[in-house]
């Protein structure tokens, strides 16, 4: 799956993100709930992710994988 840097976009509120390197900590699998000054991004959990973070290391959704 292609991260959001290789795509060139950021994801909207409502959208649903995967990280792009699984860990076993949590389901890998996040909804964007805020956006705070268009760098900060809030995920379901209440944790705050920079926008630099989300290119880097989660990819949108509904990819198509083949």
């Amino acid at each position: 799956m292609k991260t959001f840097e290789e795509l060139g976009t950021l994801p909207k509120v409502g959208d649903l993100i995967i990280r792009t390197i699984p860990t076993h900590l949590d389901d890998n699998l996040f909804m964007i709930t805020d956006i705070w000054a268009n760098d900060t991004y809030i995920i379901h959990t209440g944790y705050s992710l920079s926008a630099r973070h989300i290119r880097v290391y989660f990819s949108p959704t509904g990819q198509d994988t083949q």
